[in-house]
């Protein structure tokens, strides 16, 4: 098999990138901001997919902060879960479901940074 470390590390930054400019599309309110986050996070979830195929291969490029990658990886999950369900909630005019939806997820998520999207998704709602 070839050498996956470059394609690793090119995953890597590329997830870091679309982290960032997702919270860019939200502080810059580039219209439509629930469309354009959306989309960065499918994109994101397509990363990490081949990240675990990577790892399953390779197990020795996972970060040394295993715990920490694993953490991040269920928080950003359960982000993404949650905004998609809000997100077609508010498609559907049902904005009180959708902030809903966004204050659960604040109630149960360990990761204060997709907490404060949340909470800023809240407010353009409200």
């Amino acid at each position: 098999m070839t050498n996956l470390k470059p394609l690793h590390q090119l995953l890597r930054v590329a997830s870091h990138l679309l982290d960032q400019a997702a919270t860019e599309v939200r502080d810059t309110q580039l219209e439509p901001i629930p469309e354009n986050i959306e989309g960065i996070g499918r994109a994101l979830l397509e990363v990490m997919e081949v990240q675990r195929k990577i790892f399953a291969v390779r197990p020795e490029l996972r970060p040394k902060t295993l715990a920490a990658s694993d953490r991040e990886a269920d928080a950003n999950k359960l982000f993404t879960q949650f905004m998609l369900e809000a997100l077609e909630l508010e498609d559907t005019g049902n904005t009180v479901a959708a902030v809903e939806r966004y204050t659960r997820f604040i109630g149960i998520s360990p990761s204060y940074h997709h907490r404060e999207i949340a909470r800023a998704e809240i407010r353009r709602l409200t």
